[in-house]
């Protein structure tokens, strides 16, 4: 059997004939099938009798794509489209939303775009997604934009009249577009040959990963960016080779929390923040990550680009890590007098604020100068800088010229480890403090027992109230921090750096019951970060034995973020918190990256990070050791991902617990992948209280995780009772559906590995185990699995066998 893209069906091959197993399949090539809409097919074919594509490389195919796609859009179920092997002629096609399940896009053949120019509209693309929640593109097929015929007609840069070029000669549109898509949104094992113009533009997107996509065009193919991103939140690229004519990565206005990884660039025009301050009204471009990329043969490196005589703007936390370069033209370039072919007035300095710039542990074989033209109207501001006159951070720079330099502008040479670098500082201005507050200058004392309180409120409101983005700092230390409320609205995007170490009271007097220790509240573009800790030092707490009574609920959860918006925590440690170490609370669209949480195995009611009422929440590339749940995701939890997170000890990774109180919202969307837990006493589990209201919770997929040494590695339970405090005679009323285990591999150290007890008032609906390998690790036995009210869609390695006895 075979499954599909997305988690919520399958699609079986039964005796060389296709059949439908719960999901909605459209298949794009066929032989003139009867379709019966979204409950079934009679046989392989396209969903509708008078169109079939011909997959002949000459007939136009657009037609059977609409209508597979329209069809699939209005399924209940996850549904895919898929375009077999085969080459097929596609005029421009727009993939519009919003579908009444998430959709997925399997494209197995290659899809090429018309030669002539005069097919398309002005400015539009070729192939459009828009307006889609939920959508996987996938498949290893060729989106081919034949480009050749439009990239002499490109140059239009050089007469500053491109769109006017684009009303003459008609448009060169873009390969492939995203326009206003929500999470998830996954492109993976895609390839984009040849577009005419850039090869895919993101716009208006949320929580989107592209992973293993190939871009390939040549060197002189005119504006042919490979991915261009504008307005668009929560970006993720990783495991990509970028081959173009222009810049390989371009990211615009309104781009916040982008992460580019593991990207190979060239050639090409290398990677680039901007060019910003074009146009009025441009919104801050907050939180880029470029880190372990590799450039060959580029006209440039890292950039950061703004047009002078422009309109005010912002762009921070933008940092370039681990970055190898061969041959690279310009290897590191801030640049804002950007101005290509003069096309503007250089002489009024651009008003686009960077600050909070790094470029760290860059390797390159360069024969061009690293560059550093800032702004004399806002000069460039960081959080840290090797000299207040530079404005740029330079860490552990190893750079090796082919040609010997030896250079000097305004005076100043540098040499790290004996290497001579030549920074060409135009423009040289004293970094002013206002954006830059140590709470050491507002009282603050590392002594460890000086309450810190005052100094950063302080700080806080003076730096909330600034204009621009702003910087609060704890410097290196131990600090003693009593509870404190910090508080948004703030005017501009707003940053805490922890350094030091903070720690909580001992004395749990000191707090106000259900408070937290340190809150964020109301804020929006929020960045915690610094590589500090937050010590609860609950020790003197955990024998009270709080779960078996009220008394938890008085503890302090060490951090609470209560309704953030566009916001990452990063880089930082919860350390033997009292209760919760993070509480997450009508938030949306916020980041956990290389989050660490330690607490140890004995501490009680300790869970590493719960989730409750928050839309967009992701949590990636963490370590949580803990005395509870490593995460728990509460109702009202919506598209929760949750990857690359290793978790024990401590209880695993739970939905729930769902229906304890009325009114609960439900619980839509949840991602566990790529996962791994060791000695945990549960592994990935949903928990529902018996006896409970009305409540539901559907799509929650778990994939790809490693399980070492865990007890009870599979768990359903809704009849989940801890210490007896409920009426197991009345089934939980929480209804449970589109479940998926898949790829779940380790060692079990209970006997009972895998474990599903649905209510029998309301038993689960498409559940799905595929790949499932638990090896027992006890003295006797083997694994075993128990299955209770649910029918289970089973498929490849299940070890134990799953549900062979299912009620």
């Amino acid at each position: 059997m075979r499954q599909s893209i997305w988690g919520g069906g399958k699609v079986g091959v039964v005796r060389g004939s296709w059949r439908w197993w719960r999901q909605c399949l459209g298949m794009v090539a066929g032989w003139g099938s009867h379709w019966k809409g979204c409950q079934g097919f009679e046989s392989i074919g396209l969903p509708f009798k008078a169109t079939s594509s011909k997959a002949d490389g000459k007939s136009e195919d657009c037609q059977a794509f609409m209508s597979a796609w329209k069809v699939a859009c209005t399924c209940t179920d996850p549904s895919t489209v898929v375009v077999p092997g085969g080459t097929y002629v596609v005029g421009p096609v727009q993939f519009q939303g919003p579908c009444r399940a998430p959709m997925g896009f399997r494209v197995q053949g290659t899809l090429k775009a018309p030669t002539d120019l005069n097919r398309f509209e002005l400015q539009d693309g070729w192939v459009i997604f828009q307006d889609i929640d939920s959508l996987i593109i996938s498949g290893g097929g060729i989106f081919n934009g034949q480009g050749h015929t439009a990239w002499g007609q490109n140059n239009c840069a050089r007469t500053g009249t491109c769109n006017l070029l684009l009303v003459v000669c008609s448009p060169c549109p873009k390969l492939i577009t995203y326009v206003s898509l929500r999470s998830p949104i996954r492109l993976f094992n895609t390839t984009s040959l040849n577009s005419k113009l850039f090869h895919m533009d993101i716009l208006n997107c949320w929580n989107m990963t592209l992973q293993y996509v190939t871009i390939n065009a040549t060197r002189d193919s005119l504006n042919t960016d490979g991915i261009h991103m504008g307005r668009s939140t929560g970006v993720n690229i990783s495991d990509a080779i970028i081959k173009t004519g222009d810049d390989s990565l371009s990211i615009g206005d309104g781009s916040q929390h982008i992460n580019v990884e593991k990207v190979t660039c060239g050639p090409g025009h290398g990677i680039s923040v901007g060019s910003l301050g074009k146009y009025h009204n441009e919104e801050p471009v907050v939180g880029v990550t470029v880190k372990n990329c590799t450039l060959i043969n580029t006209m440039n490196g890292i950039r950061v680009k703004t047009w002078p005589d422009s309109p005010a703007s912002v762009a921070t936390d933008l940092h370039f890590e681990d970055i190898i370069m061969n041959n690279v033209g310009n290897p590191i370039l801030i640049n804002q007098e950007y101005c290509p072919y003069d096309q503007c007035q250089a002489k009024v300095p651009s008003q686009v604020k960077i600050s909070d710039v790094s470029f760290q542990g860059i390797c390159s074989m360069s024969g061009t100068q690293v560059a550093v033209v800032c702004s004399r109207g806002v000069p460039c501001q960081t959080y840290k800088s090797v000299s207040k006159e530079w404005g740029f951070t330079i860490v552990a720079y190893r750079f090796y010229q082919t040609k010997k330099r030896e250079t000097e502008n305004i005076g100043m040479k540098l040499n790290i480890a004996a290497i001579s670098l030549l920074l060409l500082l135009t423009s040289v201005a004293e970094v002013s403090g206002d954006t830059y507050f140590d709470v050491t200058k507002y009282g603050a004392q590392a002594d460890g027992k000086t309450d810190i309180s005052q100094a950063l409120l302080t700080a806080w409101e003076a730096a909330c109230a600034s204009p621009i983005v702003s910087r609060v700092v704890i410097p290196a230390g131990i600090y003693a921090l009593g509870q404190v409320t910090i508080e948004g609205p703030c005017k501009a995007p707003i940053n805490l750096i922890v350094k030091g170490t903070v720690r909580a009271p001992v004395d749990t007097s000191r707090f106000k019951p259900q408070a937290g220790w340190v809150a964020f509240q109301h804020l929006d573009q929020f960045t915690l970060s610094g590589y500090g800790v937050f010590d609860g030092q609950g020790q003197s707490v955990w024998g009270q034995k709080c779960s078996r009574t009220k008394y938890c609920n008085q503890l302090p959860i060490n951090l609470r973020f209560n309704f953030l918006t566009n916001s990452i925590i990063k880089d930082i440690t919860s350390k033997d918190s009292k209760q919760f170490h993070i509480n997450v609370l009508g938030c949306r669209n916020i980041t956990f990256f290389q989050v660490a949480i330690t607490a140890p195995e004995d501490s009680q009611n300790t869970d590493g990070i719960h989730i409750g009422r928050s839309r967009g929440v992701n949590i990636t590339h963490s370590t949580i050791q803990t005395g509870d749940d490593c995460v728990s995701i509460g109702d009202g939890s919506e598209q929760i991902d949750i990857t690359k997170v290793n978790c024990g000890p401590g209880h695993g990774i739970s939905v729930g617990s769902l229906g304890l109180y009325k009114n609960e919202a439900p619980v839509i969307g949840i991602r566990v992948k790529n996962c791994t837990l060791s000695d945990t006493t549960n592994g990935v589990r949903v928990k529902t209280y018996p006896s409970s209201p009305q409540g539901t919770a559907t799509e929650m997929h778990f994939h790809d995780i490693v399980m070492n040494n865990v007890s009870n590695p599979i768990i359903i339970d809704q009849e989940y009772c801890p210490h007896n405090q409920c009426n197991l005679q009345v089934p939980s009323r929480v209804k449970l559906s589109n479940i998926s285990f898949k790829n779940i591999r380790g060692t079990t150290s209970t006997e009972l590995a895998v474990n599903l007890v649905c209510s029998k008032g309301a038993p689960c609906q498409k559940v799905e185990l595929g790949n499932i390998d638990l090896k027992y690790t006890g003295p006797e036995g083997t694994a075993s699995s128990q299955c209770k009210n649910v029918e289970a869609t089973l498929w490849g390695t299940q070890q134990p066998k799953t549900c062979a006895q299912a009620a």
